[in-house]
C-alpha cells in the first residue's frame, strides 16, 4: 500500500494542456433576403486548460483580420474569446458549459456577441489510439448582440475533425478542424466558417 500512494497521489494532480491554431476564416451576414454580405482571412489562435481528473476548465483567444469579398462594406478585426467548465461523463463524452465572447472591429463600429454555450463532444478512435476522429455540437441558451442592440434568435454550431499523435512524440498532437457556427439576428443571419490546423501538448 506504501509503494502505491506516490502512484495514487501523481493521478490526483492537475495537469496542464495548451493548443496553438492557425485557420482560415469564412464570415457572411444575410442582412435582408438576397443582401449577403462576405469576408475572409487568416487567424491565429491559443487555448490553455487545466484537467483534474474527469473535469477540466480552460480559456481560449482568437484573433484575425478579415479582408471584404463582393458587397462587403470594409474590412473587419475578429477577436473571440472564450471561458469553459468541462466534465468527461464517459471515456468518449465530454460536455462543457461557458461563454463565448466575439468581437467585429472596423474603422468606425465594434460590434459585440456575448453567447453562453452548452456544448457536447464525442470521440472515436480510427487506429488505436494514435488517429482518432471527433464531433462536437454546441447550442447557445443565451446571447445579446450589442449592434444591433438585441438577442440573436438562434445561435448553434458544430465542428469535426481528426487528431494524431505521432509515435514517440510523448504528449504531442495534430489536429485539423473544420467548424461551422449559424446565428439568426433580426431578420437575416450569420454563419462562420473556419478550416484550423492546431499542434497541442498535454491531455
Amino acid at each position: 500500500m506504501l509503494a502505491f500512494a506516490p502512484v495514487a497521489r501523481a493521478q490526483d494532480r492537475p495537469t496542464m494542456a495548451l493548443r496553438g491554431d492557425a485557420a482560415a476564416v469564412w464570415l457572411s451576414q444575410e442582412t435582408a433576403p438576397g443582401v449577403v454580405n462576405r469576408w475572409r482571412g487568416p487567424a491565429l489562435a491559443g487555448e490553455a486548460r487545466v484537467n483534474y481528473g474527469p473535469f477540466a476548465i480552460g480559456a481560449s483567444l482568437l484573433e484575425g483580420r478579415l479582408d471584404a469579398l463582393g458587397g462587403a462594406a470594409s474590412r473587419r478585426d475578429l477577436v473571440e474569446g472564450r471561458v469553459l467548465v468541462a466534465a468527461r461523463a464517459l471515456p468518449w463524452l465530454e460536455v462543457s458549459l461557458g461563454p463565448l465572447v466575439r468581437a467585429y472591429v472596423t474603422d468606425s463600429t465594434t460590434e459585440r456577441w456575448v453567447v453562453w454555450q452548452g456544448r457536447a463532444r464525442i470521440d472515436a478512435p480510427i487506429l488505436t489510439n494514435r488517429l482518432a476522429s471527433y464531433i462536437e455540437g454546441w447550442r447557445a441558451f443565451s446571447s445579446q448582440v450589442t449592434l444591433p442592440p438585441l438577442s440573436a434568435g438562434r445561435v448553434q454550431g458544430g465542428e469535426a475533425g481528426m487528431v494524431y499523435r505521432p509515435p514517440r512524440g510523448g504528449s504531442l498532437w495534430l489536429r485539423l478542424a473544420y467548424r461551422v457556427d449559424n446565428a439568426l439576428l433580426g431578420a437575416g443571419s450569420e454563419t462562420a466558417e473556419a478550416v484550423t490546423f492546431s499542434v497541442g501538448i498535454g491531455r
